[in-house]
This record gives structure tokens, sequence and C-alpha cells, in this order.
């Protein structure tokens, strides 16, 4: 896994096609700003008056080439800059119409989705790997909340544009020739440590019923729920084993030592509509939802005010080439 995940605009062709044909017109008649300003006093372009400053399109860039190579490494060319451009107007216009609705991140989301990326990387490898492509760990923070809160507010808008009915659910659940039986599943969260010292401790105090830990990162990474066999190879197969509450003992991995605790069993079970109805509900309003907010955002785009600095961002491609 990268360094960090930005949010992927879920835009149609066409939509595409107008924000591009609208940066196309407006890319060659903006007047340069100041220079001697750091990348995130620098803005370069404007959607319905919310700025766009040099440090978010570098940093998409960045995000674009999964952070290898870096920009001081290869200058991005045109078409780099235009793509990270648009879905950095694009994201500022969700953002704001997330604003808008009170979208907000709920308390600890942005620790837990910190901890998820650290677990691909041994002890203070996540932010040599920052230092690399010359991202600053406050900034990749920044741009991981702004990636969360992107989703949370895309959600919000396509919940509002599509629904489905409990008669399409039942006709959906009737569909399914064999119900079956739903397999044992176990919900498990994770807890990383640097050694099997500060595990073994954090073990007792679990088992005791209390945190691991005193800091939001021993609050661990809730990994979801497994069937037996969807558990990967990394997670220990005695987790099955174990009652609800309960913890593994220390396992060691690249680096780092981990705890897996069992905070859900889910028993095997026969279907039912009742038991169904939240899985096939949601299996009906996914696409639903993927359409409503291309509809969205292909009128909030064609609608928006965009302004693009030209200069700039043709400066940026003529960097040490």
């Amino acid at each position: 896994m990268s360094p960090a995940s930005p949010p992927r605009g879920r835009i149609s062709h066409a939509t595409s096609v107008a924000l591009a044909a609208s940066l196309a017109a407006l890319l060659w008649a903006c007047s340069p700003a100041p220079s001697k300003r750091s990348d995130a006093e620098v803005v370069v372009a404007e959607a319905d008056g919310a700025p766009i400053v040099l440090r978010d399109v570098k940093n998409e860039i960045l995000s674009m080439r999964g952070y290898t190579p870096s920009l001081e490494a290869r200058s991005p060319d045109r078409g780099e800059v235009s793509e990270a451009v648009r879905r950095t107007i694009e994201r500022t216009i969700v953002l704001r119409e997330g604003e808008r609705r009170g979208v907000t991140l709920p308390a600890g989301a942005l620790e837990e989705e910190v901890m998820r990326f650290r677990a691909d990387f041994p002890p203070g490898g996540l932010e040599k790997a920052l230092l690399q492509v010359g991202m600053e760990t406050d900034a990749w923070r920044e741009q991981l909340r702004r990636s969360l809160l992107y989703r949370r507010s895309a959600d919000a808008i396509a919940a509002a544009g599509a629904s489905v009915t409990p008669q399409e659910v039942e006709a959906a659940f009737r569909k399914e020739r064999d119900p079956g039986t739903v397999p044992e599943r176990i919900r498990v969260r994770q807890y990383l440590f640097d050694s099997a010292g500060p595990a073994a401790v954090a073990r007792e105090k679990l088992l005791a019923g209390g945190p691991a830990g005193g800091d939001p990162a021993s609050e661990g990474v809730d990994l979801g729920f497994f069937r037996r066999e969807e558990l990967p190879p990394e997670l220990p197969a005695e987790l099955f084993g174990l009652p609800e509450g309960g913890v593994s003992e220390p396992v060691p991995g690249d680096g780092v030592v981990s705890l897996f605790r069992i905070t859900q069993r889910e028993a095997a079970r026969t279907r039912t509509l009742r038991s169904e109805e939240t899985r096939i509900r949601e299996a009906i309003l996914a696409p639903r939802r993927e359409e409503a907010f291309r509809r969205w955002l292909a009128q909030a785009t064609a609608g928006a005010k965009v302004k693009v600095n030209a200069d700039l961002l043709r400066k940026l491609v003529e960097e040490k080439r």
C-alpha cells in the first residue's frame, strides 16, 4: 500500500470531458501570482471561490504516481498536471457540498486510518517513505483527513439520490434459489507494537477489560468480519477458537508485533429475509448510489465557476526539464 490514498473521483466520461474543456478554456487566461511563497500559499486555481493551492496539486500528482518517482526526480508533464488539477477541483466541490450538509469525521477515524497504513511499514518506515518523496508527515495526514472527509461527503451526496423499496428487497431474496446457511463469522481488531514486551503487557490489560494503552493508537484497528475460509494468512487460525473478548498471544510480523482481539462472534445461522435484508438492500443500493453521485457531480462541475492560473501550472511542468 502506498503512503496515501487519494479520494478517487467517481465521475462519468461526460463529466470529465466537460471539466477538461472548462480547464482548457481557462488555462491560459489567468495572470501569474507572486513568487517566493510556500506551496501552501500559492493559489493555482479556484472553484466557486474556494482556493486550490500548489501543495494540493503536487500532492495529488504524487498520489497518482504511487509516490514514485518524486517530483524532484521527475517533473510532471502537462497531462499529469491537468489531471491533478481536475481531481483537486472535483474534490473541492464535493468537500464544499459535504460541509454544507454538515458532514464530519467521527472521533478517532483519522487515527484508525493512519494505523492501517502504519501496519504496512516497519516502525518508522512510513515517515521514511514520506521523506523519500519529499512529503511532510503533517501534510500527508491532512491529505488523508481530506480523503476520508471526501468519501463521507460523496456517500452523503449519493445516499440522498438513491433508494430501494421493501418489495425490491424481498424480490431479490426470492430470486436466490438456495438461501442456505450463513457460516460462523468473527470480528477482529488488531493492535500493533514495536516489540513483544509491550504487546504482552497490553494483552493482560485487554483481557482484564481495559484499553491496551493511553494513546489513540492503542485503540487498535477494526479489521472487520471474517469467515473461517476468509481469514488472511497473517492472522492466526486459532482466532476462531477464542471467545468473544478473547485476545491472541503476541504474533510477530515484519518489524512489528500484533495482538488480535475477537470483538464480536456471529454463530452459523439459516438465511431468512430478515437476516439478509441489510445485505440485499446494500447490494441494490450500491450501483444506484454510484449513478446518483455521478449525476450530481456532472451537474455541480458544469455549474461551478472555475479559474486556473495557467502560468504557475506551466512553470510546474517546466521545472527541472
